[in-house]
């Protein structure tokens, strides 16, 4: 019979040997595999699986062509390639009540091929093309799009403030159905913009490309929430999108770079500093990580926050830059004929940058 001693002495071996294998092992992963890589590591190899890939750059070419700085003037005129220079930014507000039929239709008129729309929700859910929460600013009316049904908003003349409003009298907010069926009736391309970060929009969108399917090729979707983004192209990896940035979106109502930031969007002090911790973030990882992880094509920057520099690196990344919004005709010219650049605009008057239009990109 083996005596008690034997089996601990044993087992005190055994752990011993265990124990020095462990922290051998242990020592050899500092020394050569530093333990503070493994997280990295982790978000590194989950961000691969989770990221909804950008579709290939042909897509792309097929909506909005080649990018203006791969074009010389030369080639342009001689190849009268389709090339996106000018966007009407909500159907040229300026020149007729923004976001309806009347100012798309115009726009097709002048030549203008590209168009810019916002979409935004009724209460019992209509997708309908409007920028505002309310009607304060187009026809003196307080209320909110949200507490509306559709049929409500057919009371809503929103050309009643618009400086040509004797000319446009009437006009009504269009749905998205009817601007997309008439858009890409005319031979235009669009790009939708999302307002809010309402996930019901997710499946609206997604939709839509299942009713109108020559939308993979003519219209980019775009909004200033790339969760909204990431949400759909995971859905639908093929569908074209896009980011608009500005700095201070998450915490101001506005920024421009003479006056600085706009009004709080929060009252609250909390929720205004958390949201300034959001802008932070976003802005550091927007060209670093989320640009890659939610698969973007195009990225839609403030005027007041470009330069050649940052158009550069935009473009290095394989991300097709365009700027917002441009109005007077020396920084059309400046982002044009300097940055080779896509402008957003609410207006074409005077406009000698139009685009042009052939099949060959179609």
């Amino acid at each position: 019979m083996i005596p008690l001693s034997a089996y601990w002495s044993t087992f005190l071996q055994t752990s011993l040997a265990l124990n020095t294998l462990w922290y051998g092992l242990m020592l050899l992963i500092y020394q050569y595999f530093p333990i503070g890589l493994v997280p990295g590591a982790v978000v590194t190899i989950l961000a691969h699986f989770l990221r909804a890939p950008k579709p290939a750059n042909s897509r792309l070419e097929k909506i909005l062509g080649k990018d203006l700085h791969l074009v010389g003037e030369a080639d342009t005129a001689e190849n009268n390639n389709v090339l996106m220079r000018t966007v009407a930014h909500r159907g040229a507000g300026l020149d007729a009540p923004e976001n309806s039929l009347i100012a798309f239709k115009q726009c097709a008129t002048e030549g203008c091929m590209y168009i810019e729309f916002d979409v935004a929700l009724t209460k019992d859910g209509v997708p309908v093309v409007f920028h505002d929460r309310t009607f304060e600013r187009v026809a003196n009316d307080k209320r909110n799009l949200r507490d509306l049904t559709f049929k409500e908003l057919n009371s809503i003349d929103i050309a009643a403030n618009h400086p040509f409003k004797e000319r446009y009298e009437g006009t009504r907010i269009p749905t998205l159905d009817a601007t997309v069926k008439q858009l890409l009736a005319d031979g235009q391309k669009m790009f939708i913009d999302i307002k809010e970060s309402d996930y019901r929009m997710v499946p609206v969108i997604n939709e839509l490309y299942q009713t109108f399917p020559t939308l993979y090729d003519n219209a980019v979707v775009t909004t200033f929430f790339p969760n909204i983004i990431y949400a759909i192209r995971k859905q639908d990896p093929q569908i074209v999108c896009s980011l608009a940035y500005r700095p201070y979106f998450f915490s101001n109502e506005s920024y421009s770079f003479l006056t600085g930031v706009g009004p709080r969007r929060y009252n609250s002090l909390w929720k205004h500093y958390l949201a300034c911790i959001v802008d932070t973030v976003h802005s550091w990882a927007l060209p670093r990580i989320t640009c890659h992880f939610i698969g973007l094509s195009v990225i839609l920057l403030h005027k007041d926050c470009v330069s050649p520099q940052i158009i550069k690196e935009w473009r290095d990344r394989g991300i097709r830059p365009c700027v917002w919004t441009i109005n007077k005709p020396v920084d059309k010219h400046y982002i044009h004929r300097t940055l080779k650049c896509t402008y957003l605009t609410d207006t074409l008057i005077g406009e000698n940058s139009m685009n042009m239009s052939d099949s060959k990109y179609n």
